[in-house]
Formats: C-alpha cells, sequence, structure tokens
C-alpha cells in the first residue's frame, strides 16, 4: 500500500474497493502530475486511457488490475468497465482458491510433522529407517516402532484414507490408539480387530447423526502390524487392506510372507487372523504402505529389483531404503519402514523352569542371585530377589502346571519374567491397613519401573523392567 502514490486511481481503488475508469490520460491529468515516472512510461507508450479494478473476496484485497489502451485505440467506456469487474472476480476468487490450498497442504503437512514421531528409537532388538514423502494433498500416512516388554518391539505402517487436515488428525487417532492397544501387550491380529471395531462404531454413528463425517476417515485405512521378538526370532503380523512385509535374508533370498488377507478397516466385522514366521539375524524387513503403483510384492519384478538393491546397497538400512524409494515414481511414494534385525546375545538370556512347588521359590531367589552375579549386576540382587519371590509366589499359588522364569538383560534394562498356566490376570491395588495380603504387586510397582502381563496360547507371563546401574 505505501508503493502506491496517493491521490491517484490506484491509491483510490484500493482504498474504497471499487473500480475507476479514465476515459481520456493525458499529460494535463492532475495525479500523474506527481508521479514524473510513472507519466514518462505511459507517455512514451502512448496511453491514453485506463481502467483501474481491484481483486477482492469477502472484503480481503488480493492486488489490482490495471487495463491501459493506448495508440489509435479506441477509449475504454462503462461496457469495458463492467467486463474487466467481472474477470477481476473470478480472478480473484481463483486466486483465493489456490491460496487455501496452498494454506490447507501447508497446515496438513505441519499437523504430520507434528504427530508423527521425531526419531525412531534406539534398540538392540533391530535398527530402522523411515521414509515419507508426502504426496500432494495426502495426510494419512503414518509409521512407528513401539519398544514391547521382553525386549520385543512392534513396527507399524498405515495410511488413512481421504486427504487434508481431517486425514491427518484421523491418522494420529489411529496411531495413537495402535500404540495405546500394542502397548497392552495384545498380538497384531487383536490390535487390528480392536482398531477395526472402532472404525466401524465411529463410521456408524457419524451415519446415524448425520454430523461431520469424521469417523469415516477411519474407513478404508490400510495397515499392517508387526511384532518382533529378538530372543526368540520369531514374528507374528497382521493387516488390514493392501499395506504388506517383504523380507531379505543376508544370503539373498527375498520373499514376501503370504498374509491372510482382510479387507480395510471398517470394511467388515470379521476378526482379523495372524501369521507367524521366523526371523533370521540380519535380515532386513521392509513394511509398505500399499500407497504406491510398484507390483506386488511377491511378483518376480519387485522381488528381483529388491534383490538388486540390496547387492548396491549393503547392510545398511537407510541406504537400502534410498534406493528402494528411487524406484518409485514420484508423487507416489508410500510410507516405508525398514529394519534390519540384530543378534540377540544368547549370554544375556537365562530361562530356569520351576516344579509347582511352593519350595521352588527360595530357590529361584538364588538362582537369579547368581545369575546376576554374572552379569555383575549385584547392584540389582536385592530388588530382583524381591521381584522374583512375590511372581513366582503369585504363579505357584494361582496355576497348577509348570512355572517359568525369565531373565533378560538389555542394553538398559533387566527384564524378569515369570510364566505359568493360568490365564487370570493378577490387578495392582491399594492394600488397606486392615488386610493381611495384597501388597506384594504393589511393592514390585514401587521397585520396578515397568510391570505388566501378556498373553500366550498357554496362558500369561508377567513380567517386570528394572534399569540398569549407569
Amino acid at each position: 500500500m505505501s508503493s502506491i502514490p496517493p491521490a491517484t486511481p490506484y491509491r483510490q481503488s484500493h482504498t474504497d474497493l471499487c473500480p475507476r475508469l479514465i476515459r481520456e490520460l493525458n499529460e494535463d491529468t492532475g495525479w500523474l502530475a506527481h508521479d514524473a515516472a510513472h507519466a514518462r512510461v505511459m507517455r512514451e507508450a502512448r496511453v491514453h486511457s485506463l481502467i483501474v479494478v481491484p481483486l477482492v473476496v469477502q472484503g480481503v484485497v488480493f492486488g489490482l488490475v490495471a487495463l491501459y489502451r493506448r495508440a489509435d485505440s479506441a477509449p475504454f467506456d462503462v461496457g469495458d468497465l463492467q467486463a474487466a469487474a467481472k474477470f477481476a472476480d473470478r480472478a480473484a476468487l481463483c486466486i483465493d482458491f489456490v491460496r487455501r490450498h496452498i494454506q490447507e497442504r501447508t497446515l496438513v503437512r505441519f499437523m504430520q510433522q507434528a504427530l508423527l514421531p521425531e526419531a525412531l528409537p534406539s534398540l538392540s532388538a533391530l535398527e530402522a529407517a523411515i521414509s515419507y514423502v508426502p504426496a500432494e494433498g495426502s495426510g494419512g500416512e503414518w509409521f512407528d516402532v513401539i519398544p514391547l516388554s521382553g525386549a520385543r518391539v512392534a513396527l507399524v505402517v498405515g495410511v488413512a484414507q481421504g486427504q487434508g487436515a481431517d486425514t491427518a488428525a484421523g491418522m494420529s487417532q489411529l496411531r495413537a490408539l495402535i500404540i495405546a492397544l500394542a502397548l497392552q501387550d495384545l498380538g497384531p491380529d487383536e490390535i487390528l480387530s480392536r482398531l477395526n471395531e472402532v472404525a466401524t462404531r465411529l463410521a456408524r454413528d457419524c451415519k446415524a447423526s448425520c454430523r461431520h463425517p469424521f469417523g469415516l476417515k477411519y474407513v478404508g485405512s490400510s495397515c499392517i502390524c508387526v511384532v518382533y521378538d529378538p530372543v526368540t526370532g520369531h514374528c507374528t503380523l497382521s493387516r488390514a487392506g493392501d499395506a504388506h512385509l517383504v523380507i531379505a535374508d543376508q544370503d539373498g533370498t527375498v520373499s514376501a510372507p503370504v498374509l491372510v488377507p482382510h479387507p480395510p478397516l471398517g470394511a467388515d466385522g470379521q476378526p482379523f487372523e495372524a501369521t507367524e514366521v521366523d526371523i533370521r539375524t540380519g535380515s532386513i524387513l521392509l513394511l509398505n504402505s500399499g500407497d504406491t503403483d510398484d507390483p506386488r510384492p511377491d511378483s518376480p519384478a519387485t522381488t528381483e529389483r529388491l534383490r538388486e538393491v540390496l547387492s548396491r546397497s549393503g547392510p545398511d538400512v537407510q541406504e537400502i531404503l534410498e534406493s528402494v524409494r528411487c524406484g518409485v515414481s514420484p508423487g507416489h511414494e508410500p510410507a516405508l519402514l525398514v529394519t534390519r534385525t540384530r543378534a540377540f546375545d544368547t549370554e544375556n538370556v537365562a530361562t530356569w523352569s520351576l516344579p509347582p512347588d511352593t519350595a521352588a521359590v527360595a530357590a529361584a531367589r538364588r538362582w537369579a542371585d547368581r545369575q546376576l552375579a554374572r552379569w555383575m549386576l549385584d547392584e540389582l540382587a536385592y530388588t530382583t530377589a524381591l521381584v522374583v519371590s512375590e511372581l513366582v509366589t503369585n504363579a505357584m499359588r494361582y496355576s497348577t502346571g509348570p512355572v517359568e522364569l525369565r531373565l533378560i538383560k538389555d542394553d538398559r534394562t533387566l527384564i524378569c519374567e515369570v510364566s505359568d498356566t493360568s490365564s487370570a490376570t493378577p490387578h495392582l491395588r491399594k492394600a488397606k491397613p486392615s488386610d493381611e495380603g495384597g501388597r506384594g504387586l504393589s511393592i514390585v510397582a514401587e521397585l520396578t519401573q515397568h510391570q505388566g502381563t501378556r498373553h500366550t496360547t498357554s496362558g500369561k507371563t508377567v513380567w517386570t523392567e528394572q534399569d540398569l546401574p549407569a
């Protein structure tokens, strides 16, 4: 505004938002006398008539349109002014549409960057690298590497259906739900089954109430969830939609596990099924959101391309990721998560099967003391003995089958696990002053940083984690 000279039709039109028609323009025009440079340019161009129209949408001025007649052409008239005003109105609407589109795209990218993990966790089970290049108008892709109990890790890649800010918000809610369910030690099939139930219910409620269909953003979403156990090398996975997993062994063998197919989230209420595979140490796992024009993962062309990528890139997951991404058409880049499994030192895992006899509790404490002495973790011996005593005693009391005690020394934590054949989950409660018992789990919770229960096919495993000494 400050660059427009005062007392000119440009300034007047910008101020009152009304078009201006100057039929005759010559050297005697008063306002040109105050703008010598502008007057010289128009004189040299032989300009003799002028129309100025503001570009306005809902009171917001985007600029001015100035039209000139020069040389021997006829001067502008009222009809020309009306046509120019219509043109300016349409041009302003187009500019406003582009502006809003750019703002929404910027907002979506900002939201997604803020809602996705800033960095992947450092884990002893594997090393990981991610790649996500937002396609035009997208906002629904997400990925996660979630540390779980027992040194396990959950790998998740998905894409929410739709575009725009609503999709980015829906993606963040899907991601939060999966993290919450995964931290409950549920299997991938149970996680997706409960997620599918939430998506179906929200979609049904939105249709019934005729409200803004935010819940419909869940419907049609694809997702793959993988839980990897570095101690056993066992991998459990389940998927919804077109997301898939590709495995590359160190010997160059590339394969795609045959997963039980299931429609995208919200498509039906059928239960999800899990697929189980064994993963060798050093294998590459590539999780794909499925939003890509690449061939199917089990096709010969894809297998051969991945084999070439591995031969060129070597074991570095970031180089593998870049090589895989280069083979995808621009604008169709899926969310990719590449991991390489690490060897878990068997010397850091100790397992002991206990007979179903309460007399074995004292023997379990002594066994744990000896094991911590081997690992030079004497500082944790006292608290670990109390934890082992409480967990083994509960297992002996409430189950009838064998009991297994396992200690795992991770990079940062000492994990204590007690498995039995009972499916009953112990509940932490606050004992009253008059209660004779009920304080065992409270003591365990005070002595350890994390604790929980995960169910198995044969019963359950109660686990705790303690931070290692500095």
